[in-house]
């Protein structure tokens, strides 16, 4: 080739050296992706990851045959993802220069490529036409062919060659299989072990013998931190490179040890709880696959890739093993009734102590930080710790239950209005040390504790009760305007009633519910006619726009979807239009597609995407439960998925309840037990996620199997101790 027509070709080559590396890096991420992601599914999932790749190669081939039109075509393509991608980055974790230029390689090179394309398209339409001349050989007519293609291939062959050989470059031996604990399971125990024996040898001040399972050499980085009745005693870092991963810990104990707090002493070293933490710093494919997650589709499906998990492998010690831990959260992977029936006694016991002994009435919540409940007591959280008690009732026959009911049961009836504005309201809550009633009626509050009067007085035949829930209903039917949308709550405040007005769907469906149960024993067709204009509301919401909903106060979410589904089987019990039944398992299982199912992230799966706390999931465990009741007495088909969706999110609200494994932080940790925390990032106990963890719990393990419901893999420990060891 001469040197004019290398220089006139110039651009050409530079545009498909961009398109090439551009491909590379995709097939690079593609392919480490499919082994180091994909491990835990079958390999149709794993193709999954090949697929960007794959379009580019084929952007390549265009490029090859048609430049122009690949121009266009990958400009259009660079430019739209690239604008997007940089937003959607703006708007949740923020757009900062290394973010940009960690995406820039894979999304606005294809921009700068597709616009030397363009340029040069126009450029060889003004030159005539040249054929390659006979006597080249097929190897040089067809070397852009062979590079272009050839390159992104030939390096997805070598990582599919090299990784699974290379992906052990040592290992940990603990001698044969031990039964119920994994590989990686018995690594941890190996290494908490250790350092709880490096800490005894310190104050004895003696050296420690490593074991030989530790003598594995790499760069290691550890950070041991202990933990005495909730207190951090001390922390201690320590860098090793090119040592023994037993030096390492034992080096980190040591200094944890040196800058312990002084009211820390040998006696106390058997309370002591040690937390161990690997870390390293993420690299250039981490970072890529950080940002890829962050496509919506891919968030949906998968909640976080597993590079977010990768920078950290943390565990904390408990009765001689080391628990996993994630993001601080002590990770649960398996399920089987035996432990469901453990959280049903330990969540009972919790209820039961929030109990204000004087009032009578429930707290809202318990701040296991501070150990404080609060300065008053909640109606609807009482309504809704009495309904789930009644339940428990039911399953156990705990006859404390029994006692309690009259004193429960007078307290909900003394925060009944009998002022003629609110008659027959309820009060939302009663600050017991100044005795004063809060003025601010909820509707969701009377409707709730209509379903709990119900219950009463079906069970003691006390007219009270009765009484007092149709007074609950009359005042909901003020609160309805015209549309059948209900008012969301009314409040005196600065000398005058305020009333809300943006729509609910979680409310309206509460008060849909209440009036269809208080119709059903009642007949009274006032509540019934309420209830139907909620119930046309909701269908012609549905019909419009589908049964994945929200409202003024939330974006479209799956716990004010499932508020519709539930209010509507309710409704459909007094009402018995097959309309109603079709809409209810139609979003029933639309709702089962929204669930969490990843199961390399264990501390999502199970899970609902948008709902982020253990009352919203508690409250779908709640529904698919009853719908898979409900899906068995109509003799509906793949009434299962109920049932298999219920047991997923079981796992997962049992991961966020505390138990002598993850209270190691708390002071009080025992006042702690069996109660459900908001999610992993705020420690406070909601009561309401206790009782809808209650009652899905109990509404379905008498349906379950014995034996293992549910397990999620860890990720191999091979790849782990690879990452480990930096």
């Amino acid at each position: 080739m001469s040197r004019w027509k290398f220089k006139g070709n110039l651009i050409g080559y530079f545009a498909m050296g961009l398109l090439v590396l551009a491909t590379s890096l995709w097939v690079f991420w593609g392919v480490v992706g499919m082994y180091r992601e994909g491990w835990w599914d079958a390999w149709y999932y794993r193709v999954i990851y090949l697929l960007p790749g794959a379009v580019c190669l084929g952007l390549t081939l265009l490029a090859l045959l048609r430049p122009r039109i690949a121009g266009w075509l990958i400009t259009t393509i660079g430019a739209a993802f690239t604008a997007w991608w940089w937003w959607y980055i703006s708007v949740t974790v923020g757009l900062t220069l290394e973010r940009l230029l960690v995406t820039f390689p894979i999304s606005g090179m294809l921009v700068v490529a597709g616009i030397s394309f363009i340029v040069d398209g126009f450029r060889r339409v003004r030159l005539p036409s040249e054929a390659s001349p006979p006597s080249e050989k097929w190897f040089y007519r067809n070397m852009r062919y062979l590079l272009a293609i050839g390159l992104p291939l030939l390096l997805a062959v070598v990582l599919s060659i090299a990784i699974p050989l290379t992906g052990l470059h040592g290992t940990i031996s603990t001698g044969e299989e031990v039964e119920g604990y994994s590989e990686s399971d018995q690594f941890r125990n190996l290494a908490v072990q250790f350092v709880r024996t490096v800490a005894e040898d310190y104050f004895d001040q003696q050296q420690t013998q490593p074991p030989e399972e530790l003598g594995i050499i790499g760069n290691w980085d550890v950070d041991i931190t202990i933990y005495h009745q909730g207190e951090v005693k001390g922390n201690g870092y320590y860098q090793g490179k090119h040592e023994t991963l037993a030096l390492v810990l034992e080096e980190a104990t040591r200094n944890a040890l040196e800058e312990r707090r002084q009211d820390l002493n040998e006696e106390e070293l058997g309370e002591v709880r040690f937390l161990v933490n690997f870390s390293h710093s993420p690299s250039f494919f981490g970072q890529v696959d950080t940002l890829f997650s962050l496509f919506p589709f891919y968030s949906y499906l998968h909640g976080r890739s597993l590079s977010e998990y990768d920078q950290s492998f943390s565990f904390i010690e408990y009765n001689g093993e080391g628990k996993e831990l994630i993001e601080d959260l002590v990770i649960i992977r398996s399920l089987d009734k035996e432990l469901i029936l453990q959280k049903v006694e330990q969540g009972k016991e919790f209820l039961l102590g929030t109990e204000n002994k004087d009032e009578h009435g429930f707290y809202k919540k318990y701040d296991v930080l501070n150990d404080d409940f609060g300065d008053r007591v909640h109606t609807v959280y009482s309504a809704s710790i009495i309904y789930t008690l009644l339940r428990l009732y039911d399953f156990d026959g705990d006859e404390r239950i029994i006692e309690g009911i009259p004193d429960w049961g007078d307290f909900l009836l003394s925060m009944q209005s009998e002022n003629t504005k609110t008659y027959g309201a309820f009060y939302y809550s009663y600050y017991y040390e100044s005795e004063l009633k809060e003025p601010r009626f909820v509707v969701g509050t009377t409707a709730l504790s209509i379903f709990t009067l119900l219950d009463l007085y079906e069970r003691t035949g006390d007219s009270r009760y009765l009484q007092s829930a149709e007074l609950g209903g009359d005042w909901l039917i003020t609160m309805q305007k015209p549309d059948g949308i209900m008012k969301p709550y009314m409040r005196y405040e600065g000398g005058k009633w305020l009333y809300g007005v943006k729509e609910s769907l979680l409310y309206n469906g509460q008060v849909l519910s209440a009036l269809s149960r208080l119709y059903g024993v009642t007949g009274e067709e006032k509540y019934y006619d309420a209830a139907e204009k909620i119930a046309e509301h909701f269908t012609e919401r549905v019909e419009n726009e589908g049964c994945y909903l929200g409202d003024e106060y939330r974006w479209k979410n799956p716990i004010s979807s499932a508020w519709v589904i539930m209010s509507l089987l309710d409704f459909y019990k007094v009402n018995q239009d097959d309309y109603y039944k079709d809409m209810i398992f139609k979003c029933g299982s639309e709702l089962l597609e929204r669930q969490e199912a990843d199961l390399s992230t264990p501390v999502y799966c199970g899970s609902w995407h948008r709902a982020y706390s253990t009352s919203g999931n508690g409250w779908l465990a709640e529904v698919t439960m009853e719908m898979y009741k409900f899906c068995q007495e109509h003799d509906m088909e793949e009434c299962d998925r109920y049932k298999e969706a219920t047991v997923r999110v079981i796992l997962w609200i049992i991961q966020n309840t505390y138990s002598e494994e993850n209270t190691f932080f708390l002071s009080e940790p025992d006042k702690a037990i069996g109660g459900i925390f908001w999610n992993y990032e705020h420690s406070y106990v909601r009561t309401d996620s206790l009782c809808h963890g209650l009652n899905a719990y109990i509404g379905i393990v008498n349906d379950l199997e014995d034996g293992l419901l549910l397990s999620i893999p860890e990720e191999p420990f091979e790849i782990i101790l690879d990452r480990l060891r930096n």
